[in-house]
């Protein structure tokens, strides 16, 4: 197996689920090294993930991804001599308020060993030094800059591309399709922002200009205003990075107005697992460019993870694949540390996850050479799982797609 297998080109209510341990499930042999804690009772994780609210789209199938993993781990016999593992699951509502709500209750009720998950720069944000001073590990499918930046103390890993290199792609894309005078309408939020300066300054390479740059509030009741006057000046197209609902409304006042200028936006934005479509209907759709980093299409380990989903395998998951990876690089880092004691399993990370090692995709067989005393490089469904000393996932791609004809077509990768 070889790393960096390239894509091809061409609700409100909060949730405790717990899954459901097999009975006497205990046919893997103890480790090779013991937990420092007791080994009994189940090993207790967090997942904070959004149901509802803007993002809600994106839930289910992270929750659906996490669940595989924990029960392959409990069918197979658990960690750390038999354990089994428990995951207790949240609503973050998309809300930073409800992300930290759920985020104390499974710290101090539930007292789980990390919590994974976290869709959305504004929840991460709110809930990171919450785990911080609990010293327990955060693990993060969001891309704002600060997450990882500030000290951390080696406890959060970023299972995301960062803000600053979401920003070059989608100013690649744009060059690629001609347009020399754009202008950008950037939704105000800490994962937006950062990507706004890289963008620009890689589309001004070469000659592009940016006419105009213009900040919006999120949920606005009209944006009006906002999309007279940068439409209204007729860039070649208009970069509107935001997120669903924001996105469809603007979408709309565009299609109103009768502006010709092309839109380019992020896939949570422009798809949202169909939602947008569902939303504004073909006609107002067209033409739409939308990227996400995205895992690799092509790799044997996502497409074992979509056969694994129950899904078609041309199937595209923007964030399942993280939720997956998550698990096991928890998983196999506890094991490797012999303790679910976080501030001691998180510097198992890199020795779990970054070559050199052996190259496996396979969870159960990463546990069984790490129960050997081998070493091995995770390599994951959404991934490839390698992390610099900051927490930040390496080598990540983003997927460029275009709306035609009411469905999204496949346009390129960019690295």
């Amino acid at each position: 197996m070889t790393r960096n297998a390239k894509p091809q080109n061409g609700l409100t209510r909060r949730r405790l689920l717990s899954t459901g341990v097999a009975a006497g499930a205990l046919t893997l042999a103890a480790p090779f090294i013991r937990s420092a804690r007791a080994a009994s009772g189940p090993i207790k994780i967090g997942m904070v993930i959004p149901f509802t609210g803007a993002t809600g789209a994106y839930g289910p199938e992270m929750e659906k991804a996490a669940k595989l993993v924990v029960k392959t781990i409990n069918d197979a016999g658990g960690l750390l001599g038999g354990r089994p593992v428990e995951l207790i699951i949240e609503d973050s509502e998309t809300s930073p308020t409800a992300g930290a709500v759920a985020t104390k209750k499974l710290l101090e009720l539930n007292d789980v060993s990390c919590i994974i998950g976290y869709w959305g720069s504004p929840i991460a944000m709110a809930s990171k030094q919450l785990l911080i001073d609990a010293k327990k590990v955060m693990m993060v499918s969001c891309a704002a800059n600060p997450v990882t930046e500030q000290d951390h103390g080696g406890l959060i890993w970023r299972f995301q591309a960062k803000s600053t290199q979401w920003g070059p792609a989608g100013a690649k894309i744009m060059k690629q399709r001609g347009y020399k005078n754009i202008a950008v309408l950037a939704q105000q939020n800490p994962f937006i922002m950062p990507m706004i300066d890289p963008f620009i300054a890689e589309f001004e390479k070469g000659g592009g200009k940016v006419v105009q740059n213009l900040t919006y509030l999120p949920e606005q009741p009209s944006y009006r205003a906002e999309v007279e006057k940068v439409f209204g000046g007729e860039p070649d197209a208009v970069f509107i990075p935001g997120l669903l609902t924001d996105f469809t409304s603007i979408m709309k006042e565009v299609y109103r107005g009768g502006f010709d200028s092309k839109v380019c936006t992020l896939s949570i934005a422009g798809d949202a697992n169909g939602r947008f479509l569902k939303n504004v209907g073909p006609e107002v759709a067209e033409g739409i460019d939308h990227y996400q980093p995205a895992p690799p299409l092509t790799s044997p380990n996502y497409k074992k993870f979509i056969k694994m989903m129950g899904e078609p395998e041309d199937t595209v998951f923007l964030f399942a694949g993280n939720a997956f990876d998550q698990m096991w690089v928890a998983a196999l880092a506890m094991e490797k540390a012999g303790t679910d004691v976080s501030a001691t399993w998180t510097k198992m990370v890199p020795e779990i996850a970054n070559p050199p090692g052996a190259l496996t995709g396979d969870g159960l067989e990463a546990l069984k050479l790490i129960r050997a005393g081998e070493k091995v490089a995770y390599v994951g469904a959404g991934a490839d799982c390698d992390f610099n000393e900051s927490g930040d996932q390496l080598n990540r791609h983003f997927l460029h797609r275009v709306i035609q004809d009411g469905n999204n077509e496949f346009v390129q990768t960019i690295s």
